[in-house]
């Protein structure tokens, strides 16, 4: 099976500046992703560096940061076993001049066959909230 995704895109009057330490400072980004226990990296902010990260009600999971673009993207990758790489990216896209959008994406590339079944539940049970985390961050970085 191909690489399977959803996304989320909701405009904002913030600028990137103002977004960007949300997707990456553990005490803000915990604001808006109110699940999240534990976000920690080894090194520097930037592409293929590892962390550890924890969901409430989840074990810890290895992360490893396969894009950091300050300003732009964080995308984050985990792997699961007998699934395949998990990618959350959190974006800010640029519509034109001071125009911007907080873009959540989410994508799926299996490493084994699966059905839609088992595709369907995981993104289903992984996406649930991620439109009311893009409203929380949107309404945290336009105060």
């Amino acid at each position: 099976m191909k690489k399977i995704s959803i996304s989320f895109e909701l405009p904002t009057v913030s600028m990137p500046h103002k977004i960007w330490p949300y997707f990456t400072d553990f005490s803000l980004r915990k604001l808006w992703e109110t699940d999240l226990e534990e976000f920690t990296i080894t090194g520097e902010m930037k592409s293929g560096v590892n962390g550890l990260f924890k969901l409430e009600n989840m074990p810890a999971m290895k992360v490893v940061l396969s894009t950091v673009l300050i300003n732009r993207e964080l995308t984050e990758r985990f792997d699961i076993p007998d699934i395949g790489a998990l990618f959350f990216s959190h974006q800010i896209i640029e519509y034109s001049d001071n125009k911007y959008a907080i873009k959540a994406v989410i994508e799926l590339e299996p490493t084994v066959e699966l059905s839609n079944k088992v595709c369907y539940d995981f993104l289903k049970n992984i996406s649930n909230d991620i439109i009311d985390k893009a409203f929380l961050l949107k309404e945290l970085v336009e105060k």
